[in-house]
């Protein structure tokens, strides 16, 4: 049987094919319009994920849809327009038209599923879990009119244990504060978790006050927020200001985009951090204790707040953390998928997720012929050991691209489509934000490190294969690895195994043998604004376009 996901019709679009109950296919819409969070619908990805399978619109058994259109009918409307006074209405009705929409690019013949948005969410990170039980903790911005889901998943099944409604929500107050400071709501959320160390949390007792959780109830200070009196996006697809006046007259003027950081920046942004961590982890308490599970999985927007999520295992009583690699709502076709497939029938198959590479792969013939146009500057070989002459480019602290196999799926690069560099340079950062990335100098890179070695350098030092949880680095280790230590000596690690990527593991120990350090830095193959690469022409027009100084693509080294 195959089930088709699909998420559309706001940010993080994307498809996923699921064959007989396991994940077959999944890739985002972004990486084919070259639009970051892409909205639209994804057709470019929907049919590479059916082509990568083998099969075509006519094979698919069912359609899921993340998001219950059912939110159109006429109590609800009428609901919403007494509650909104009708700000909401126009999204209403263009919800009404996804199934037209799903029709006219899927056909009459297929069955379609519509699916929860919170409960896709769920579905995305329990079923591919290792967990047979577990809590379930999907908090995001808004969908479905909820905002966070306390779920838990036995076996193939989910329970909802409780819900907080839209507009009383973690997402849309960090989003709230990061346009605050001058970054953008519902893209830029990293920004405001990277910049948060530099700070100190001056603000928090203000905001404690604005963001409540108290008997087991999120309550937000609406005077402080518009997001409830309008739609979040405006008609060209930008965030709305969702902070009120409220804001800037407790805390001053808001950060002008571009501008300089400074100290009162910080300290905000240090004060929002340590408000989201606290509310999360009072949530996830009370979620513990509502099921018992000594493990936790994490779905939702706010899931990829790293720092939080590396925090998880000191101060809830939570053991064991699974958040997927497209914890965004990229992610909502996965679960669409999966629950597609059990509500058909079909047992969802059990398995752990490994790894994130079920994207495209390009072949020789593909690779060679984006080669073909190359400037006479650029040297291409075919090396019979690619991994030995790559490790000896970084021991010498070039900046290498590094495109592989199968693209991965979610925001971060995990060793397919990465750039990669020595992280045992002090200046190494500096350098890759100069001449590749182009990016705020506050915003830390993360490490890549042999599994069996990750206890060596990092606190937990545990299989953390997805760059999604923070880890400490150890004291004596800051100085080894100072390009992937952040300020306040964390790192967002990625552990590699052989099993789950050999070639990227095999070029992690070529270095060690040269420098004795099984790290490199892993940043996403892309400059700042565009999203990671997809095709080899893609990569190639990256590597031409800034100052990575080698790019290893498939069998073939490119030299500058």
């Amino acid at each position: 049987m195959i089930s088709l996901g699909l998420h559309f019709g706001s940010h993080d679009a994307s498809a996923a094919v699921v064959i007989d109950g396991r994940l077959a296919a999944m890739m985002e819409q972004e990486r084919f319009d070259h639009r970051k969070h892409s909205s639209a619908f994804p057709k470019e990805a929907m049919d590479a994920c059916l082509n990568l399978v083998g099969a075509r619109l006519t094979d698919v058994d069912v359609v899921a849809y993340a998001n219950d259109v059912e939110l159109t009918n006429t109590h609800k409307r009428a609901f919403i327009k007494r509650a909104y006074d009708g700000a909401f209405v126009p999204p209403l009705r263009a919800q009404a038209d996804v199934e037209r929409t799903l029709r006219a690019h899927v056909g009459d013949r297929v069955r379609l599923f519509h699916v929860d948005h919170h409960m896709a969410h769920a579905a995305s990170a329990f079923l591919p879990s290792p967990f047979e039980e577990s809590a379930i903790f999907s908090v995001d911005g808004m969908g479905n009119w909820v905002s966070t889901s306390l779920c838990l998943g036995r076996g193939a099944g989910i329970a909802v244990l409780k819900r907080i409604a839209h507009p009383h929500s973690l997402g849309l107050m960090y989003g709230a504060f990061t346009q605050y400071l001058g970054f953008q709501a519902a893209c830029d959320e990293g920004k405001t978790m990277g910049l948060a160390p530099y700070g100190k949390p001056r603000f928090l007792d203000d905001l404690r006050g604005i963001c409540r959780y108290r008997n087991g109830e999120l309550e937000l200070d609406l005077d402080y927020f518009t997001f409830h009196r309008d739609t979040l996006m405006d008609e060209q697809g930008h965030p709305r200001v969702w902070y009120s006046p409220r804001v800037v007259e407790r805390f001053g003027p808001p950060r002008v985009p571009e501008s300089e950081i400074d100290e009162r920046a910080a300290d905000m942004a240090c004060s929002v951090q340590a408000l989201l961590e606290e509310r999360c982890f009072e949530l996830l308490r009370d979620l513990h204790a509502a099921t018992g599970s000594p493990n936790v999985c994490l779905a939702g927007g706010v899931a990829l707040n790293c720092s939080m999520n590396g925090q998880i295992r000191a101060h809830t009583p939570f053991a064991n953390v699974f958040v997927l690699p497209a914890a965004n709502d990229a992610g909502l076709s996965i679960g669409a998928a999966l629950l597609a497939s059990a509500d058909a029938g079909v047992p969802v198959r059990r398995e752990p997720l490994e790894h994130a590479y079920y994207g495209t792969e390009h072949g020789t013939a593909e690779i060679e012929a984006a080669l073909r146009t190359l400037p006479e500057t650029v040297s291409v070989r075919r090396p019979a050991k690619l991994e030995e002459e790559v490790a000896d480019l970084l021991a010498d602290h070039a900046i290498v691209g590094w495109y592989q196999g199968r693209m991965e799926f979610g925001p971060r690069a995990l060793g397919h489509r990465s750039i990669l560099a020595n992280p045992t340079r002090a200046d190494a950062k500096d350098i890759v934000n100069a001449k590749v990335k182009f990016r705020e100098a506050f915003r830390p890179f993360a490490p890549v490190v042999v599994e069996e070695e990750a206890q060596r350098y990092f606190e937990y030092g545990g299989r953390q294969p997805f760059m999604l949880t923070v880890d400490m680095v150890r004291p004596e280790c800051r100085t080894v690895i100072p390009a992937v230590t952040h300020v306040d000596g964390t790192a967002r690690v990625q552990t590699v195994a052989p099993t789950q990527n050999p070639e990227l593991h095999a070029l992690l120990l070529a270095v060690k043998r040269r420098n004795g350090v099984p790290v490199l830095l892993n940043t996403s193959f892309n400059i700042r604004g565009d999203t990671i690469v997809r095709t080899p022409d893609d990569a190639v027009r990256c590597f031409l376009e800034t100052g990575m100084n080698a790019l290893a693509i498939g069998p073939f080294l490119l030299c500058k």
